[in-house]
């Protein structure tokens, strides 16, 4: 392949991997949050019949969990990117000063999946 063909290639590659992380993070969020809001509802229309509701404190705190990795993944995936970007404006190769940072990020965003997880198999236990 060419320099020009293998960086275009490279390019792309590198924007695919950017749009699959943002897809990755709006499931994550969308999963935990939807899952907790779900399980509120759920509460709520069992609790409206005066029928005596499960312990579902441990599913939600899953949930919750899962929506703060989330949230803390996607800060450290944006510094990620930032010490990335700030090495190219100033003319600098790519270090991996950066590498814990997007370890960070993959291991909560990891948590973030495990928590959603975890609280979807709680509240299937629960469930009468």
């Amino acid at each position: 392949m060419t320099p020009d063909l293998t960086n275009q290639h490279w390019l792309e590659t590198y924007k695919s991997l950017i749009t699959l992380s943002i897809e990755g993070f709006k499931f994550s969020a969308l999963a935990n949050g939807g899952a907790a809001v779900a399980l509120l509802a759920y509460l709520g229309n069992v609790a409206g019949r005066g029928v005596a509701t499960p312990d579902m404190r441990c599913p939600m705190a899953a949930f919750l969990a899962g929506l703060v990795a989330c949230g803390f993944a996607l800060l450290f995936a944006y510094l990620t990117q930032l010490k990335l970007l700030n090495e190219i404006g100033r003319g600098e190769k790519p270090t991996v000063s950066h590498g814990w940072v997007l370890w960070a990020a993959i291991l909560l965003f990891a948590c973030s999946l495990a928590a959603f997880g975890v609280g979807s198999w709680q509240a299937v236990l629960r469930f009468r």
